[in-house]
């Protein structure tokens, strides 16, 4: 009996364990997959996009985030802390492991919260519902209605014949000639407007100027060939001065596949002085 029980003990207990194994590994599993840290499901009206953080480069992340829980940070001088209510809208920095390291937009505080207390999902799951509208041509420029047939042409009636008068021709200063025959002799070209001293430039000479930055490689984020569309926007002040403006749509490389970028040109004295981001206003190198 002694030895009987040596050996159906282990066999009881492999029996027990072969059948348990299983079931406890895959509530371990589910455990795992229930973990929403750095991964999570985000829905953009009907549609839904799987966000991984940890796939994410610091580069990949989105600049601002909104607070969705207050939070202390500690402040730059080292003099105590600021709370952030909710709803803020704060510079995301990077990320470390499962914390978000922050900045207020004033830059007088910065640390690390929990990504928990962010909506970083929510920007991201809206930016790639940008993108892929900008992929499938989700414009929102209104389609143009269509034309509406033309009304029948009435039929011309008989005309009496006109008897006409003769014309008197007054004396007149004769024309001189001009040296290119396919330009009539009375007309003039006008000559280019140009800015004088402090001038501005019309909205032709605003996009002429963008275009001779951009080819003449004054910036290297994007190309001449790139941009899609061009356009004069209003005077702008930016930094305590007062700009001319302008805007240029390229088409640019993203995480979230190719995506229309606008960037913006600062111009004074009749040259571009510096392009920024249209959205967030830094700079473009």
């Amino acid at each position: 009996m002694k030895y009987l029980k040596l050996v159906v003990v282990p066999l009881v207990l492999y029996f027990v364990g072969h059948m348990a194994g299983p079931m406890i590994g895959s509530a371990f599993v589910n455990e795992l997959e229930k973990d929403t840290t750095l991964r999570r499901d985000v829905k953009v009206n009907d549609l839904i996009f799987p966000v991984n953080l940890a796939e994410m480069r610091g580069d990949d992340l989105p600049e601002k985030i909104k607070l969705v829980k207050q939070v202390t940070l500690p402040t730059i001088s080292g003099e105590g802390s600021k709370v952030i209510a909710p709803g803020r809208e704060v510079k995301l920095l990077n990320r470390n492991e499962k914390m978000l390291i922050i900045e207020t937009t004033d830059g007088l505080a910065k640390g690390e919260v929990e990504i928990a207390s962010t909506d970083i999902f929510e920007t991201i799951g809206r930016a790639k519902m940008d993108a892929a509208l900008a992929s499938a041509g989700g414009s929102k420029t209104p389609q143009p209605a269509p034309a509406k047939p033309a009304p029948a042409k009435p039929v011309p009636q008989p005309m009496p014949p006109v008897v006409e008068k003769p014309v008197v021709a007054a004396v007149v200063d004769p024309v001189p000639e001009t040296s290119d025959p396919m330009t009539p002799a009375a007309v003039e070209p006008e000559p280019e407007p140009e800015p004088a001293g402090g001038g501005k430039l019309t909205p032709e000479q605003i996009v002429e100027v963008m275009k001779k930055s951009v080819s003449s490689g004054a910036v290297k984020e994007f190309k001449l060939d790139q941009v899609e569309a061009w356009k004069a926007t209003e005077e702008e002040d930016f930094g305590g001065e007062t700009f001319q403006t302008g805007l240029a749509a390229y088409k640019a490389e993203t995480i979230f596949g190719v995506k229309t970028v606008q960037a913006k040109a600062l111009i004074k004295d009749g040259k571009v002085s510096k392009w920024v981001y249209a959205k967030t206003g830094m700079e473009i190198r």
